[in-house]
């Protein structure tokens, strides 16, 4: 069947939001549709969504159809508009409008933009089914890229609506499910926002924190030192170690906060930067600039946070001194996931630990970095 994977894809993101609780906050009045649009599509009959839309069944989030071609949707529209500007964008999702929705957007680093619909040309309310194009042309030019999120604030007898887009509907729905599990954190903690502004407060911080630090201590409850158990070769100890020249050591962290999240240690335990001596800090680095090398190299990020925390009250989860080499993406969600309690690192950690071991020369010290 022609079209297959599109229709794949819509029913695999369908399934991801079904299994989703806290996504049935996000739906809105006239209900939610995600679709995606063939390559090269031009118009909306080329787009893949869910007639019926997805509404709400026993207080979970229920498609009333399977994926088929639309022959109209205002989700389609959107997409096509958006193709338009680049045709890799080719999926969308509504969710209702919350101020708090935005908010944890803009935290997660997500492109907005808006329209305003009170604004629309008497000429583009002359024609059917012209809002929406109008809509992305304002958003775009608002900020002068394709936003991720597009919003706007209703009209007379018109919802108002934030969407999603992405390049397919799998990574829009993964992207949903972040965002509807943060906002379910942010309901509890925080009340209505008090302006119409997008505002980050103190208090969006509070829904900021690494789930998967709570495992360590069940996990290192049996040894010292987790890194000096490490380095000893303990075999009751799981590890993912890729370099030990018996001075450093590169181990993957195995509680990753992206895809390929390396640690650079020294063998010797360490508590505080100023016990190290000049030879062996200088040692120190120079396998950090080659970790740095061998990430770009195999991993290939947008960008990569180098951290190294000194003390428990800095985010020091484990008192041996370590350096974080963490790869970052553009349209990630790896860092999202420990926003939101949820992790969804897009490759097994023994597929990347494997194409690690294959570049390993690079972590050699005769390696040029």
């Amino acid at each position: 069947m022609e079209y297959i994977k599109e229709i794949d894809n819509v029913k695999k993101a369908v399934d991801i939001l079904e299994n989703c609780s806290e996504f049935t906050a996000l739906i809105p009045e006239v209900r939610s549709n995600i679709v995606m649009a063939v390559k090269g599509a031009d118009t909306v009959e080329q787009v893949v969504g869910i007639p019926g839309r997805i509404t709400i069944v026993n207080g979970r989030p229920k498609s009333v159809m399977e994926p088929d071609f639309m022959s109209s949707s205002h989700m389609a529209r959107l997409v096509i508009s958006i193709m338009e500007h680049d045709p890799t964008i080719r999926s969308a999702l509504n969710m209702k409008y919350d101020l708090k929705i935005l908010e944890i957007c803009k935290k997660l680093g997500l492109k907005i933009s808006s329209y305003n619909r009170e604004n629309e040309p008497e000429d583009v309310k002359e024609i059917e089914g012209s809002t929406i194009p109008w809509g992305v042309e304002t958003a775009i030019d608002k900020i002068g890229t394709i936003p991720d999120i597009i919003y706007h604030l209703g009209a007379w007898g018109k919802e108002p609506m934030i969407c999603l887009v992405g390049p397919n509907a799998v990574e829009v729905a993964e992207m949903a499910v972040c965002i509807a599990k943060l906002y379910d954190k942010l309901e509890n903690i925080m009340g209505e926002p008090s302006t119409q502004e997008i505002e980050l407060t103190d208090k969006c911080h509070d829904v900021i924190f690494s789930s998967c630090r709570g495992l360590w201590k069940a996990y290192k409850s049996d040894v010292t030192c987790i890194f000096c158990a490490i380095a000893e070769g303990n075999p009751h100890i799981e590890e993912k170690v890729l370099y030990n020249d018996k001075i450093n050591m590169v181990l993957m962290n195995i509680f990753p906060y992206s895809r390929g999240h390396l640690e650079v240690v020294p063998v010797k335990h360490y508590t505080d930067i100023n016990e190290i001596g000049s030879e062996e800090i200088k040692k120190l680095f120079c396998l950090v600039q080659r970790t740095i090398s061998l990430v770009k190299e195999v991993i290939k990020p947008d960008g990569i946070n180098i951290g190294l925390n000194l003390g428990k009250s800095a985010g020091a989860s484990i008192e041996h001194i370590h350096i974080h080499i963490v790869p970052r993406f553009e349209f990630e969600s790896g860092f999202m996931e420990t926003t939101a309690n949820t992790r969804i690192i897009d490759e097994d950690i023994n597929v990347t630990y494997a194409k690690f071991i294959e570049k390993i020369d690079i972590l050699r010290d005769n390696h040029e970095v």
